[in-house]
């Protein structure tokens, strides 16, 4: 049995798609209300654990430490086919032969790992899923070396229905740009689509989804596990289970983020790699490049938003840096040809941030046909990314903040994904900050401010990113409403990819 009763004392970068506020001498009456949002929030206090324990520690059975092994094996694989997309582009078939000796290394290292991960800070925890035919399985392993594992008994059909379910397309026709040619919603339209979105219907149907998310990637004894800890929470996904809104899901009736911080990574052999990590306060955050709301007016082919929102945003992350050895491009200024220019400049440069317009489309080839919205008719793509040499960021390793929509998104496979987040990580950015979907203007606007305070206290991104999300939800505005809290696509909308920090104590 691995249930036990335990007997404790309760203790424990790119912004898109809405109009927002620009910032003025005197706030206009369209930005009211963000003049009751504090420069400062305070920081959260720690959820006591559950009285309820799932023993981890109870040793897999035969079976299952078999059915481990081949998982790992055939992850590598896969692995190894994403790791040659990343340096030349192409997509090869993964090999056959699964090596069942190294996926024995794989697992005391990942074991070794995780220990190593834990010992100044919070309790890491890695969950791996991996595809058994149609069904998704979830591993979870713990500090001190147990291993469980679940799945949901249901056919996994990846995440639209998630999407649709939690208003994310309808979200779309509201913020997404259109072809030129295309006729633009009408104002009744947009009323009728932000009225549609704020019934009790709609709040029940996003509810149901979320819960339905969380018992096909957290299933069974794996969400009580989690339901019951707290910490943080290293994911290697399968197809785009890495691209779930983990902080959002229900873990024993309470939101994931109130106990846990998630890192995304790119694939098992990062988990399993002998270098896992980095350390976020050697990262020089007075130095920056920052691209806020470039002009998009002249695109032949789309017709973008303005997003006033980004700006503000971006004029708020460059109040927080040494303006004497950061660059801040804005408008015109924003052109794929100056952020190189300037990602080249400051080879020491901690953060890389860019608020804009991003489109990402699963069908195509993302390294070609996605796109950063850059002025000057001359879009940044994520080959272009992967073409550039950017001297020293391999060794400086920068958080590059991916504020706009879709940056999180790509092409999927049974080992994971590939697009701009991960394209950036290859170049040697150490975490990238990116979006699952299309996302709010202004809720970006205060879950990236609320992100940046926290990082210049010196926390490390992804708890950075866990408080930010907290004050997000519970953001109340100057008529004394919380416009978020029932709304986790505007909350929970950007996700933490690539390393984990080695240091995650205050």
């Amino acid at each position: 049995m691995r249930y036990i009763v335990a007997i404790c004392a309760a203790a424990l970068c790119l912004s898109a798609c809405e109009d927002a506020p620009k910032e003025t001498a005197s706030p206009p009456e369209e930005i009211a209300q963000f003049a009751d949002l504090p420069e400062q929030a305070a920081d959260a206090q720690p959820a006591g654990p559950a009285s309820y324990e799932i023993d981890m520690t109870v040793p897999l059975m035969e079976w299952e430490s078999n059915q481990l092994l081949e998982m790992l094996a055939g992850s590598r694989l896969f692995a190894e086919v994403m790791r040659t997309k990343e340096l030349t582009g192409y997509v090869v078939e993964p090999g056959k032969d699964k090596d069942l000796e190294r996926a024995q290394r794989d697992l005391e290292q990942i074991k070794a790992n995780l220990a190593r991960l834990s010992e100044d800070g919070v309790p890491t925890y890695a969950l791996v899923h991996s595809l058994d035919g149609s069904f998704v399985t979830a591993w979870l392993f713990s500090p001190d070396g147990g291993i469980i594992m679940s799945n949901s008994g249901n056919p996994y059909q990846g995440l639209g229905q998630l999407t649709e379910g939690i208003g994310v397309n309808r979200f779309a026709e509201v913020r997404a740009p259109r072809l030129r040619g295309e006729p633009a919603p009408t104002p009744a339209d947009l009323r009728q689509l932000r009225a549609e979105d704020n019934t009790e219907e709609a709040k029940a149907k996003r509810e149901e989804t979320l819960a339905k998310t969380a018992e096909q990637l957290l299933p069974r004894i794996v969400g009580e596990a989690l339901a019951e800890r707290q910490g943080r929470l290293l994911i290697v996904g399968t197809r785009d289970t890495g691209t779930a809104p983990y902080a959002a899901l229900k873990l024993g009736g309470r939101e994931a983020y109130e106990n846990w911080s998630f890192v995304v990574l790119p694939d098992i052999a990062s988990l399993a790699g002998e270098d896992l990590g980095f350390d976020h306060r050697r990262l020089d955050l007075e130095q920056a490049v920052i691209v806020g709301n470039p002009d998009l007016s002249d695109d032949p082919v789309y017709i973008w938003k303005d997003l006033p929102g980004a700006e503000l945003e971006a004029k708020r992350v460059a109040s927080r840096v040494d303006p004497d050895k950061s660059r801040v491009l804005m408008g015109k200024d924003a052109t794929r040809q100056a952020l190189v220019s300037a990602i080249k400049e400051r080879p020491k440069a901690g953060m890389i941030y860019i608020a804009t317009h991003a489109i990402a489309d699963q069908k195509v080839n993302p390294l070609t046909q996605g796109l950063i919205a850059m002025s000057g008719n001359s879009h940044y793509r994520p080959g272009h990314i992967r073409q550039e040499r950017f001297d020293g960021m391999r060794e400086n390793n920068p958080i590059v903040v991916m504020s706009a929509c879709q940056t999180g998104l790509g092409r999927y496979m049974d080992g994971g994904g590939f697009g701009v987040a991960r394209t950036w990580t290859a170049k040697g950015a150490s975490q990238v900050i990116a979006s699952l979907w299309n996302v709010s203007d202004k809720a970006t606007l205060i879950l990236m401010t609320r992100f940046m305070d926290q990082l210049k206290k010196g926390k490390a991104p992804e708890i950075a990113m866990q408080e930010a999300q907290r004050m997000t939800r519970d953001y109340r505005d100057s008529k004394g409403n919380y416009p978020f809290r029932d709304d986790p696509k505007l909350w929970a909308s950007f996700t933490v990819y690539g390393q984990p920090s080695i240091a995650t104590s205050s």
